[in-house]
């Protein structure tokens, strides 16, 4: 049994941890894949983009020493779903902890998605989780401080016209999460991080944000810029580590205070 007063020197330490991150070729999941394997932790690099999650895979390893693996998923596939859990089985023998990172959304017209639309962005951004979870559970009850986390999205929590079929799969999400919480302690806890406007490079871009609506969301957060993917990654790392062991069923709001605008005017 590990000494517990390594805890308090090392709280945010991970070693003997498997982490599965899916979506993690992107900027968010690759540097969160790279934070948690700076930390001791072996990890799992799902992507839709098979090659990129190859190649962050590697670069983590190089750079780290750790163990990792790269594997292709489209995660609205429950095939692919299976064979991500079977693999990281085969190869790591556990699960300690799933990062469900994945999502996608991006800039509609509040009446200018059609039903299929809507659907379609449910499914990516809060069944897929729900399944992949699923499969989890059972494994993770089987590890020490045992922890799931969610990519929740500001757009979620706060009026969001502008990405309708988004917004509204992120906040199902978030009630998804409290009510795995509840159901999931005390062997799993079940956590969301409530991500505001992140510089997330081409994928901005793709998502319709345009360089005045860019400076816009900065403008408006209380620390007056926009996140970059490492300040994701660091609360990612508390969230899985010893030092949230007793925090379940939360929203950790990574932000830059973005949630919070006066409705007052002021000087400034």
């Amino acid at each position: 049994m590990r000494n517990p007063y390594e805890r308090l020197v090392h709280p945010f330490a991970l070693d003997d941890y498997v982490v599965v991150i899916t979506g993690a070729a992107g900027a968010i999941g690759s540097a969160t894949a790279r934070q948690l394997a700076y930390a001791g932790a072996d990890v799992v690099i799902s992507d839709l983009n098979g090659d990129g999650a190859r190649q962050v895979a590697e670069e983590v390893a190089a750079a780290t020493g750790r163990r990792t693996l790269g594997l292709k998923t489209d995660v609205t596939s429950e095939a692919d779903l299976d064979e991500l859990v079977d693999q990281t089985m085969r190869q790591f023998g556990k699960i300690t902890a799933l990062i469900n990172n994945v999502g996608w959304g991006e800039y509609t017209p509040l009446w200018g998605v059609d039903t299929d639309y809507m659907v379609k962005s449910y499914i990516l951004n809060c069944v897929s989780i729900y399944n992949l979870t699923k499969r989890c559970v059972p494994l993770l009850q089987n590890e020490e401080n045992a922890s799931v986390v969610m990519s929740g999205s500001m757009v979620g929590v706060t009026p969001s016209p502008e990405f309708i079929s988004y917004s509204n799969a992120k906040a199902a999400l978030a009630n998804m999460t409290r009510s795995m919480a509840k159901l999931s302690g005390p062997k799993i806890r079940v956590n969301s991080i409530i991500i505001g406007s992140v510089d997330n490079g081409e994928a901005t871009a793709k998502a319709g944000l345009d360089e005045a609506m860019q400076r816009r969301l900065a403008d408006s957060m209380v620390m007056k810029r926009r996140g970059t993917p490492w300040d994701v990654a660091y609360a990612m790392n508390y969230l899985v580590s010893p030092a949230a062991a007793w925090v379940t069923g939360v929203d950790l709001y990574v932000d830059g205070g973005g949630t919070y605008q006066t409705k007052m005017p002021t000087e400034h």
